[in-house]
């Protein structure tokens, strides 16, 4: 079983380094290209079920992706795949508060994982032996493949926009295993090297 998570392209927001969050945000012209050059990576690769965060920033990279490849189904949209709600930070610069998050009032650390990781497992259990494409947000990539590889820091996870990143998951031995990482490689020249450098993220 084949599960690539994708990361959204970019938005206005993403060039700005603000937060996001919940806040949704739709693809600039950027994004939609970047999101176009996402699935052309994918041709030749089975795929079964497509699903994706509700807010318009993924679910807009996800129609890319159905439409590209001809998928057929309609895309499972599921607000448990959101980003980290960032609460009153969303709006605001990364810098600032990258470092020094006092009175954070937005998800913690151990709501935010719990959510994803039972929207994972729920997303394996309910499509067996199917390949699924998980489209959703950097925080929410990070946090898959940290409960799998299990970081010190799992804030030293980078994860640009439009990136792909594939587990394979050996349902007979429950086990899963991180085949690719943050890949980029489909992106222009151009395009790589200013997404490698928003390496100031949270």
């Amino acid at each position: 079983m084949d599960i690539f998570i994708l990361r959204h392209g970019e938005t206005d927001w993403n060039s700005k380094r603000l937060f996001q969050g919940h806040t949704d945000i739709p693809l600039n012209k950027k994004g939609k290209s970047q999101a176009i050059r996402i699935a052309r990576a994918l041709k030749g690769r089975k795929i079964d079920i497509i699903i994706s965060s509700d807010l318009k920033r993924a679910f807009q990279t996800a129609q890319a992706v159905k439409t590209t490849l001809k998928c057929k189904g309609a895309i499972i949209k599921d607000k448990s795949f959101r980003e980290r709600h960032y609460g009153s930070l969303e709006g605001k610069l990364y810098v600032p508060f990258q470092n020094d998050k006092k009175g954070f009032d937005g998800e913690k650390d151990k709501q935010f994982f719990s959510r994803i990781n039972r929207a994972f497992k729920k997303s394996i259990k309910t499509h067996k032996e199917k390949n699924i494409v998980i489209v959703a947000h950097g925080g929410v990539v990070r946090a898959i493949v940290a409960a799998i590889i299990q970081p010190a820091d799992y804030k030293k996870l980078r994860v640009y926009n439009a990136s792909i990143s594939e587990i394979y998951y050996d349902e007979k031995r429950e086990a899963f295993f991180l085949v690719l990482f943050n890949s980029v490689a489909h992106l222009s020249k151009a395009d790589r090297l200013i997404v490698q450098t928003h390496i100031k993220g949270v």
